[in-house]
């Protein structure tokens, strides 16, 4: 049976939320390059995990996927939705609303749009990916409805959408993009202030804090972001904040909304350690096996 790659979820066993899975990224051209995201859900296992393709190294974060689907099938299994290459290939993974209803198989002219998320471990540009994304209809698998954002070194960015019928990318408009759970192609040609839906709040206030931060902007300015957007609701709560550094293959990470102790990713050494806010400093390799959120706290130690 194929996995589907991120996102199956929430539909399968609670019904359809609108708060169920929230989450919102960007990506940032300005002295230096920035990706972020905010991974919002109920309290549910992350994994961060380094796997090799290619000569590539690629860094995911996944979530516990058998505890959104009731199908042996499924368990153990960890779902990837936000990641990085040692190319500087982004992509994060979100639930799009309102849901468009999605279908377990596709024909031959249709592929699933959360298929989409592999192509980092191929490719190193967003030109490649548009060219490899184009051909077929991109419809929604069953399970929440998703769009995906894209972004390399290159200062290329886009947001690829589907209603089932109609293949839309958004493009990257001066130095940064941004992306919650609304569709962003319905926002081309309109202030930003005018975004209506799903996350429009953190979508505003996410733009807001990057045109008041382009010029100083840093991991720090990245997690003050973060924080501002994150969800601290009963159904659904920002469990992992990512800041990603693509031209150091650096992630710094905060888990559980504790932006006090941040740890750091090298995609390039292949390991995960204690960058602030901790008591000691701790080093652990972060293979395919990958290392849970939970077991973080007895590293940091």
């Amino acid at each position: 049976m194929k996995f589907k790659v991120p996102v199956l979820i929430l539909l399968l066993i609670i019904g359809y939320s609108s708060s169920a899975y929230a989450c919102t990224s960007f990506a940032l051209y300005g002295a230096q390059i920035f990706y972020g995201m905010n991974f919002d859900y109920f309290s549910i296992p992350l994994k961060f995990l380094i796997e090799s393709n290619m000569g590539m190294n690629i860094f995911h974060l996944s979530f516990l996927y058998d505890q959104t689907v009731d199908d042996p099938e499924y368990k153990d299994y960890f779902a990837k939705t936000c990641g990085i290459n040692s190319k500087g290939l982004f992509c994060a993974s979100q639930e799009i609303e309102p849901h468009i209803e999605g279908h377990k198989q596709a024909d031959k002219s249709e592929v699933h749009i959360d298929d989409q998320y592999e192509t980092i471990s191929r490719y190193s540009s967003v030109d490649q990916i548009e060219k490899n994304i184009k051909g077929k209809q991109w419809i929604q698998f069953i399970g929440p409805s998703i769009h995906n954002l894209f972004a390399d070194t290159k200062g290329n960015a886009i947001i690829t959408e589907t209603d089932n019928n109609k293949n839309f990318i958004t493009h990257i408009e001066n130095e940064f993009i941004v992306m919650s759970n609304f569709s962003n192609h319905g926002l081309i040609g309109k202030f930003y202030k005018e975004a209506v839906g799903a996350g429009d709040d953190r979508y505003i206030t996410a733009y807001d804090h990057i045109m008041e931060n382009m010029n100083s902007f840093s991991v720090d300015k990245g997690f003050e972001l973060l924080e501002k957007v994150s969800l601290r609701e009963k159904d659904c709560s920002t469990q992992c904040s990512m800041i990603f550094q693509p031209q150091t293959n650096n992630i710094y990470i905060a888990v559980y909304q504790d932006f006090e102790t941040i740890w750091k990713v090298s995609l390039n050494n292949r390991t995960i350690e204690t960058h602030r806010g901790f008591n000691k400093h701790s080093q652990a390799r972060l293979g395919e096996d990958g290392i849970l959120a939970s077991d973080l706290k007895l590293l940091g130690v």
